[in-house]
């Protein structure tokens, strides 16, 4: 039988259902100099970012199809199902003999993983709402962040161990895991807010979204901010490798900077019990333009290529206020939605995975030799996050009262 699952042990697992995504993309990371010397590509190409690329963009085209099947189906069987896949696709991109395959895989291991990091918004909406809410899910923001710190360092032991291969291989045991685990809890989905899988319904669903103007604007808000923080996991191999000539330095870099954007998740977290998410998310947003306004100077500064210690730290700072904002902005951006959290949380996170992915690009592909265009980027994707919080109503009272579910 079946059993109800408590506040503590559903923030573990929705975090570890967070954390596949990190899990895929963190743990191959270190593989990249192995594989391009495998794959016959030359030691600055960047080819294999594209491995990264397909991946955000499976994730988009996941979102839309997880919450409208969760809807309908049931949180439980859309996780297990997703895990299988996801296992799978680790295998394939494991075993892949050419670039061809390993994009494909790449793309499908993604449009798996979306479906768990969807449905943690999700099951955590099912069982609470407003501040409870927030509350919850940065505390699972915070555990959350074990995943960067501990992915790295999987992938290089892997690595060590039997090659690249091996550590694209390591995708399948958090699948089994997840899997598992879920299969011995009950639904988190109330029956009565289940409803029927109908084509014209999911997409009358995605308008409900599209109209609630707190929900699209928080949505657009987290996805500028997501926009900035793509082009952090994406270049940073490259900044540390090409720019300060400190490759060697990458894990302890990452673990560092995931040490602190955890402690940011938990800070957040305790302030949210005596400030509001609405504040919190706007005082993260001016924070984030205020710190990257002190990355632009240091970078025009150092044309281009501030003190390591420097930029670290104005870095760090930025990137604290990403993860302050991040989950209370998805919670005010979910809160409208009542029993359409699943298909809320579809379309932001298809809305952050598509678009953030599509942003971080043009940071990326200005990257040469200089750290200037990731500041710009964190400014202008800043300023752009703030203004869609201010027309979402973060200076307004109160307005995320229930919508009305049409679609059923």
């Amino acid at each position: 039988m079946n059993r109800r699952i408590g506040k503590g042990e559903l923030v573990v697992l929705v975090a570890l259902m967070t954390a596949t995504g990190a899990l895929a993309i963190d743990q191959m990371l270190p593989a990249f100099s192995e594989m391009r010397v495998h794959f016959d590509l030359d030691a600055d190409s960047t080819r294999l970012s594209l491995a990264v690329t397909l991946f955000f963009v499976g994730c988009g085209v996941g979102n839309f199809f997880a919450g409208p099947l969760a809807d309908a189906l049931g949180r439980k069987p859309v996780v297990v199902g997703s895990m299988a896949l996801y296992g799978t696709a680790a295998i394939a991109s494991a075993l892949s003999p050419s670039l061809t395959v390993l994009f494909i895989s790449r793309f499908v291991w993604g449009f798996a993983a979306a479906e768990p990091r969807t449905l943690s918004q999700a099951m955590v909406r099912d069982r609470y709402s407003g501040e409870a809410m927030a509350r919850v899910m940065t505390l699972m923001q915070t555990i959350f962040f074990l995943a960067p710190i501990v992915a790295p360092l999987i992938g290089k032991g892997f690595l060590e161990l039997g090659g690249w291969r091996w550590t694209m291989g390591f995708g399948v045991i958090p699948a089994v895991i997840i899997a598992v685990w879920v299969l011995t809890i009950e639904e988190t989905l109330d029956v009565e807010n289940k409803r029927s899988l109908d084509l014209g319904r999911v997409f009358e669903g995605f308008k409900i979204v599209a109209k609630n103007r707190v929900t699209f604007g928080y949505g657009l808000a987290v996805t500028f901010g997501f926009g900035a923080f793509y082009s952090f996991l994406g270049s940073t191999e490259l900044v540390l490798e090409d720019i300060y000539d400190y490759g060697d330095q990458f894990f302890l870099f990452f673990s560092m900077m995931s040490v602190f954007l955890g402690l940011a998740a938990f800070v957040a977290n305790r302030v949210l019990q005596r400030v509001s998410a609405k504040r919190i998310a706007f005082l993260a947003g001016v924070g984030l333009v205020v710190s990257s306004v002190g990355m632009v100077i240091a970078a025009v500064a150092h044309d281009g290529k501030p003190p390591f210690l420097l930029w670290v730290c104005v870095f760090m700072v930025a990137n604290g206020f990403h993860i302050a904002f991040f989950p209370t902005g998805n919670s005010l951006a979910l809160e409208p939605m009542g029993a359409l959290a699943g298909t809320a949380a579809a379309a932001i996170g298809s809305l952050t995975l598509l678009l953030g992915a599509f942003l971080a690009s043009f940071i990326d592909r200005a990257i040469t030799g200089s750290v200037t265009p990731i500041a710009v980027g964190y400014l202008v994707y800043g300023v752009a996050s703030l203004g869609c919080q201010v027309w979402a109503g973060a200076l307004s009272g109160d307005s995320s009262r229930p919508v009305a579910d049409h679609t059923s």
